[in-house]
């Protein structure tokens, strides 16, 4: 699956993840909780912790 970071825009691959997983940045380390597909059928993520 890929995922857009939140904080830095940057694109990365993660492996499929279900809801309440966490997965981190590896350009800024910002860590994203995924919240499921959005009503759009998007993958939702949102920032659970600032940048370390």
């Amino acid at each position: 699956m890929k995922v857009t970071c939140l904080e830095c825009q940057n694109e990365f691959q993660v492996e499929p993840v279900s809801n309440g997983d966490t997965v981190e940045c590896p350009f800024c380390g910002i860590e994203l909780e995924y919240k499921g597909k959005n009503p759009q059928g998007e993958e939702s993520f949102e920032i659970i912790e600032e940048e370390k």
